[in-house]
């Protein structure tokens, strides 16, 4: 599957393209994980840690290596110069973080299906950094529709396999072949374009990776205090309330970080990014008139979603999962609060990075990193599962509060009416709600708090449709 730097899509229809590969992978991963959920509380657990060892993996095998590939790449240097060593490097970092890897799992004592089950799992997760070296290059050259075409089809594949293994009443370990089939499938797919850059590749290989690491070193750091205070939870609620805590907790995050990385990773990351690294070097005033609009937009997009994840949470849970996991549930309405949260934070982390201020983001990560760990410390020995939720919350709620607090000094990215009507329009969404389950008219009162919570996302949208019209 070839790249060409032809006619480039809108980002509207590049967010499209996209989303559907999105949906298309996360439908059939939903699928898949339901089958296994159902299947065995357990087995579910032991799968979500694994899923969750392995993207510590993937992050680690990149270490922001995308985010400085990426910029070097607005700044219009030719991939070729540098593919060849920001693959080398990744699978350096591979190869060390995989022996860690099976380290911890020996240090922690895991049992032989869990140890096998997270190997399987953890290197194949590992892999995936070297197509996403070819996906960042789709990216630069606006071409995300084909991205969307390889990872819909390697999805297909993947997830394909794992669910007509469970159908078949395979065992777990022939169920998760789905994730190598993915990874293989991914690779073939980029393997054209990337031997051809790394034939083509000019830099010296030794001289070129010391500068690619040097350059990549703060997004290194930057990736692993991320991805650890991300994923910390689920290692103290595994050591303190074992798979069926880890499970329930894992059924209510799943909803909850799909949503949000449809903002973080789909839009922001791999559509919004590219231009907001470009129009810093081009356009500044565009680029602060553009962020002001993206803010606007996803914090009124975020709050209908979180309105019927936190409200519905018995009906989404029970009907996904089944009676059993009564108690994600139950703590849904609190985790869903992550997601506005995520929504604003992530526009501030990417814009933060195109103005080249990833040292001051990566001492703010690295302050959430320690009070995610002390809050789990604290939290998760005497009541696992809330704890665990509660140090989540905290700790997203804390680091987005300095990284748009940054960005709102810097670009006014929420003017002062902006704010007001949206904290409005959530306020009394929330009463009418409240109001309707009082009177006995639970569903009525919920149908009115959301029908004005997307009132005022269309006034968000055409406010800033506006304002940007005579520009």
């Amino acid at each position: 599957m070839s790249v060409q730097a032809g006619e480039k899509p809108g980002w509207a229809r590049q967010f499209a393209y996209l989303l559907a590969a999105r949906w298309l992978r996360d439908g059939i991963q939903a699928v898949f994980l339901l089958l296994l959920a159902r299947r065995s509380v357990e087995t579910y657990g032991h799968v979500m840690l694994a899923i969750g060892l392995g993207q510590i993996l993937l992050f680690c095998s990149e270490f922001g290596i995308n985010q400085h590939f990426l910029l070097k790449l607005a700044d219009r240097t030719p991939p070729s110069a540098l593919f060849r060593q920001v693959t080398l490097l990744k699978l350096a970092l591979f190869a060390a973080c995989s022996v860690a890897l099976a380290g911890f799992c020996l240090w922690q004592g895991y049992p032989p299906e869990l140890f096998a089950t997270a190997m399987v799992i953890g290197l194949c997760f590992g892999l995936d950094a070297m197509v996403n070296s070819y996906y960042v290059v789709c990216q630069s050259l606006g071409r995300q529709d084909v991205e969307a075409r390889l990872r819909g089809a390697a999805a297909a594949l993947g997830y394909g396999a794992g669910i007509a293994a469970l159908l078949a009443g395979a065992g777990q370990l022939a169920a998760l072949l789905f994730k190598p089939l993915e990874t293989l499938a991914a690779l073939a797919g980029g393997a054209r374009m990337m031997a051809r850059s790394w034939r083509s590749s000019t830099r010296p290989i030794f001289s070129g990776l010391r500068s690619a690491w040097q350059g990549a070193l703060p997004f290194t750091l930057m990736a692993l205090a991320a991805i650890l205070y991300n994923k910390l939870n689920m290692f103290f609620l595994q050591s303190h309330g074992g798979a069926q805590a880890v499970a329930q907790y894992s059924a209510t995050w799943q909803l909850v970080d799909g949503i949000a990385v449809l903002a973080s990773s789909v839009l922001l990351g791999n559509v919004l990014f590219p231009v907001f690294a470009k129009l810093w070097i081009r356009d500044q005033e565009s680029f602060a008139r553009v962020a002001r609009e993206h803010a606007a937009r996803l914090a009124a997009a975020a709050l209908p979603v979180t309105l019927v994840l936190a409200l519905e949470s018995g009906r989404i849970i029970g009907l996904l999962y089944g009676p059993q996991y009564g108690e994600a549930a139950r703590v849904q309405p609190l985790l869903s609060l992550c997601i506005p949260i995520s929504f604003v934070h992530n526009l501030a982390y990417y814009l933060l990075l195109s103005m080249g201020r990833q040292r001051l983001v990566l001492w703010i990560f690295a302050g959430g990193l320690a009070v995610n760990a002390g809050l789990c410390a604290l939290l998760t020995p005497a009541m696992p599962l809330d704890g665990a939720v509660w140090a989540m919350v905290a700790t997203k709620a804390l680091v987005a509060l300095c990284t748009v607090g940054l960005c709102q000094r810097m670009l006014g990215l929420f003017t002062a009416r902006e704010a007001l009507a949206t904290c409005g329009a959530t306020a009394a969404a929330l009463v009418i709600a409240w109001a309707g389950n009082a009177a006995g008219l639970a569903l009525a009162g919920e149908a009115l708090a959301l029908g004005l919570l997307l009132l005022n996302l269309w006034r968000a949208i055409r406010g800033n449709r506006a304002q940007a019209a005579p520009c």
